[in-house]
């Protein structure tokens, strides 16, 4: 092992309760981020550089330059190359812990053996693979690879980047690890479907519209097969399952240029028996107060109406009524003056239906030439068996968050040790928000599913590249924070130490920061992508 000569006495050696530094005479080629091993008998101190410095012997004596001339007349005499170490970890033997004295004078330095750093780090040999660990340069150790132990997973993890840092493909290589047991994937783009290359049999959680439904069922299956074959030629077989009138499966096997895939394709909507008593669940609009009487003027409605479905009653409430005090009238007015509610009450709720009947996912169901079929929420202990995708990638922002917020329920619902949940573009669905009730929903939403998921077995892994719009809740919930490229804003909002951010805000793709209660320090790591995934 190469020398990279010793700790010097020009500075001293110090250990207290805030730092723990020494100072060295380099002769080695150790960039700043760079990890050295300092052997002091029978112990040995992981460092890692902090400053490296260069002098002429002229600059060292303070020798004043009085004019360009003269600097240029005379010859460099340089000094030796000084680095400033930070102590990271001191060991004896194969016990390692925060540095608690200082090390000798004179003790040499070398570059750290292949799995020393990992070692001396005391980072876990077992969990989901992030990576090698790597220096701010983006330079890979080799032979040190990077764990995240699955207890780390169940207290969350939240990962930052810039579009093209390197985000979904990290998310992606977390979903294949995963895929053995259960894993769901909130799919707003179209991208995990591909992990079925990988071997992996893929369940899909597909919604269909009362305006897909109508095109039939050739059309439901195209949709599938067109995520899967992503940009490219292939070709694809369905098979449609049903029970009586209800179309509960479709077998879908592709065949494209990237390899063959075997899905299971689940469609998904919503029926008003189910989803009229758990509105105040599935949609971040009412208020306070709509939500306390929201089931009594649904029972009255219902009364008054005879109507059970959402479009029937939501045209029963807005429909015309007696005058009230003089003039034209609607129904929910009639009702609201009944039960003496405040208009804006009522309307908070007509709004709510309306909502509800505008996103075309509650009473699917196709007639006509094809085949007749109806489509409801399926059996979501098998649908979300394995590895699940929630493809919402076709629907807006208003229709995404109705089904993420109904699947996750179900995920809550069928959860077993472990269930990963993985959750891109996260701020589509856990927003920031000034509305007091919305934020008070969202809230809600996350504090089930990680406070009380944490319990049965949930890790939620978060992905944002847009963490300013971000729900704070998910900041401080996310004990695990994985920051690749960002800005300087989003780095300072994240916590990450001053002297590490100009390194990130130029990174490159795949190079994230890791600081994680599961890590005594936080590492740089390299992600390595290990399976076909495309997008």
């Amino acid at each position: 092992m190469t020398d990279c000569e010793f700790v010097t006495r020009q500075f001293p050696s110090e250990v207290s309760l805030e730092a723990a530094r020494v100072y060295a005479i380099l002769t080695c080629d150790a960039p700043v981020g760079s990890y050295l091993v300092i052997d002091a008998g029978g112990r040995r101190y992981l460092a890692r550089v902090s400053a490296v410095k260069i002098a002429d012997i002229y600059a060292v004596a303070n020798t004043p330059v009085l004019t360009p001339e003269q600097e240029r007349a005379v010859s460099l005499r340089l000094g030796p190359t000084m680095a400033e170490l930070e102590l990271i970890s001191e060991c004896t033997s194969s016990d390692c812990a925060p540095p608690g004295t200082p090390v000798p004078i004179h003790s040499p330095l070398r570059r750290p053996r292949d799995g020393e750093v990992v070692e001396m780090l005391g980072l876990p040999s077992q969990g989901v693979l992030l990576g090698r660990l790597a220096l701010p340069t983006g330079e890979e150790l080799a032979g040190e690879r990077v764990y995240l132990p699955l207890d780390a997973l169940r207290h969350h993890v939240l990962i930052v980047g810039t579009t093209g840092s390197g985000k979904t493909v990290l998310v992606k290589e977390i979903a294949y690890q995963l895929s053995g047991g259960r894993a769901v994937a909130l799919d707003a783009v179209g991208h995990f479907y591909h992990l079925a290359y990988n071997g992996v049999e893929v369940r899909v959680i597909l919604p269909v519209t009362r305006r897909l439904a109508r095109r039939g069922l050739r059309a439901i299956a195209k949709r599938a097969a067109s995520r899967a074959i992503w940009k490219g030629r292939g070709r694809y077989r369905a098979r449609a399952y049903g029970r009586g009138e209800v179309l509960t499966r479709i077998e879908l096997e592709v065949e494209a240029q990237h390899g063959r895939g075997r899905f299971q394709i689940y469609p998904w909507a919503l029926e008003s028996k189910d989803i009229l008593y758990d509105l105040p669940r599935a949609i971040p609009i009412l208020s306070q107060q709509a939500r306390i009487f929201y089931k009594r003027v649904l029972e009255e409605a219902k009364r008054h109406s005879g109507a059970s479905g959402v479009d029937d009653l939501f045209k029963f409430l807005t429909s015309p009524a007696e005058d009230q005090r003089g003039r034209p009238a609607v129904m929910y007015e009639k009702i609201g003056s009944s039960l003496g509610l405040h208009s804006s009450t009522m309307e908070n709720i007509v709004r709510a239906l309306l909502a509800l009947v505008e996103t075309g996912l509650v009473d699917v169901a196709a007639a006509g030439k094809g085949r007749p079929f109806r489509v409801r929420e399926p059996p979501y202990r098998k649908a979300l068996g394995g590895y699940a995708v929630v493809d919402i990638s076709s629907l807006n922002t208003h229709q995404q968050r109705l089904v993420v917020y109904r699947v996750l329920d179900a995920v809550f619902k069928t959860a077993r040790p472990i269930t990963a949940v993985l959750i891109d573009e996260a701020h589509l669905f856990f927003p920031q928000t000034r509305n007091e009730d919305e934020q008070a929903f969202i809230e809600a939403h996350l504090t089930r599913l990680t406070r009380l998921g944490r319990a049965k077995g949930i890790a939620v892994v978060f992905a944002t590249h847009m963490p300013d719009d971000l729900n704070d809740v998910v900041i401080q919930l996310a004990n695990t924070k994985i920051v690749l490229r960002s800005d300087q804003k989003v780095l300072e909002k994240l916590g990450v130490p001053a002297a590490e951010r100009r390194f990130l805000t130029k990174a490159d793709r795949g190079l994230a920061y890791v600081q994680s209660y599961a890590y005594r320090h936080p590492v740089y790591v390299k992600v390595s992508k290990n399976a076909a995934h495309l997008g």
